[in-house]
């Protein structure tokens, strides 16, 4: 995941850089990766149109043969063959598409970005690293607004200051399991305690530990935290315990709660009623037949076929609901609606240029229950 988060990073870094602002270097990404995908999606959008059509011939292959699965396999893989379509031709642009998401996502939570984006704004867009429900105290204050259980994550490097004056960049081998914080549960408004584990910060060795025990002045760390993804700069000092031991910790003050709650992020509420409004529009130009396709399936008392269509109604509604449930960024609602505004668009040209080479509209559902009764 590190690779694909590290690629999109410098990716949007450098889109950054020609126009000055992290919220349009996800816009143009998005519109790259898209136009990148726009053959093999405009591939996928015509195998989809095809199956369609090849529906109902399929399903009375089947039922001819549906007492023998050998033969039906053999008479699935040659009607294919015959019709020159390939059944997992559509679930390749997913799985490329796939690794491009997790990298954004990864990308757009990691303290790297939080850094770059700590007081930037775009398009009504507070923050492009606020989730729905969730909202940071001020970035970079040396305060931190926590909940009872909150978790901390580091970045990637963190800056080794010796006593003799040198600096070290070290790279950290755990950044989930960096510090530790007490008190356990917190105390929002009282200060807490993080103590570094120098095994998780990449020195794992007994005695580079004792090494560093002695000889390390301070450790500089980004630190976010996990659940409102606040990002602070802590600095860690080596305190004397009472067990003659050396403990690198630093104490940081914390911020009450306000009375009404964190409450609701509105501007990634829209984000989410836009995606909602895209993917409705994506699903209806997808499936151009899907009336027709009902129709068939009563009228044939396929069962299946009864509940793909049903399926097909309530799927865009069930990943609209996921985001209430899911922490996703604001910077990825926004890849997500600017890539579903896209495929619609991509599908209903496809769809538009298919029916004008093949001279016909969808055929009404009327003429296929009666074509269905006739035989």
């Amino acid at each position: 995941m590190e690779i694909f988060s590290n690629a999109m990073l410098y990716a949007l870094t450098t889109l950054q850089q020609w126009v000055g602002s992290y919220g349009l270097a996800i816009v143009l990404l998005t519109v790259g990766i898209r136009l990148l995908l726009w053959p093999m999606n405009s591939q996928q959008t015509v195998s989809m149109r095809k199956m369609q059509e090849l529906q109902p011939k399929l399903k009375a292959l089947q039922a001819k043969h549906k007492d023998d699965p050998v033969k039906m396999q053999q008479a699935v893989m040659q009607f294919y063959s015959e019709n020159k379509f390939n059944p997992m031709a559509g679930c390749l642009p997913m799985l490329v598409q796939l690794p491009i998401f997790i990298g954004l996502f990864a990308a757009l939570n990691s303290p790297e970005f939080l850094v770059k984006t700590a007081n930037e704004h775009f398009w009504g867009i507070d923050r492009l690293y606020h989730t729905l429900y969730t909202k940071a105290g001020e970035p970079l204050d040396g305060k931190f607004q926590v909940e009872s259980k909150d978790k901390f994550s580091s970045a990637n490097m963190a800056e080794l200051t010796m006593k003799d004056g040198t600096v070290v960049e070290q790279h950290v081998a755990d950044k989930n399991n960096i510090v530790q914080a007490f008190p356990t549960p917190m105390i929002p408004g009282r200060p807490i305690r993080l103590v570094l584990n120098l095994k998780a910060l990449g020195i794992d060795d007994a005695a580079q530990q004792s090494y560093y025990k002695q000889h390390l002045q301070s450790v500089n760390l980004l630190l976010v935290n996990n659940n409102s993804k606040e990002l602070e700069q802590v600095t860690f000092k080596p305190i004397l315990m009472t067990d003659k031991s050396t403990q690198f910790s630093v104490s940081v003050p914390t911020l009450k709660q306000p009375s009404e709650g964190l409450g609701i992020n509105l501007d990634v509420l829209v984000l989410i009623i836009l995606y909602g409004i895209m993917t409705l529009l994506y699903q209806r130009v997808m499936t151009p037949k899907k009336k027709a396709l009902e129709a068939t399936a009563e009228a044939a008392h396929d069962p299946q076929g009864e509940a793909q269509a049903k399926m097909m109604k309530f799927l865009p509604l069930m990943f609209v609901a996921m985001m209430f449930f899911i922490p996703m960024p604001a910077g990825v609602m926004l890849y997500l609606v600017v890539t579903t505004a896209m495929m619609f668009i991509q599908t209903a040209w496809v769809n538009y240029s298919m029916d004008r080479q093949l001279g016909h509209t969808a055929p009404k559902a009327s003429d296929q229950i009666i074509e269905i009764k006739a035989k």
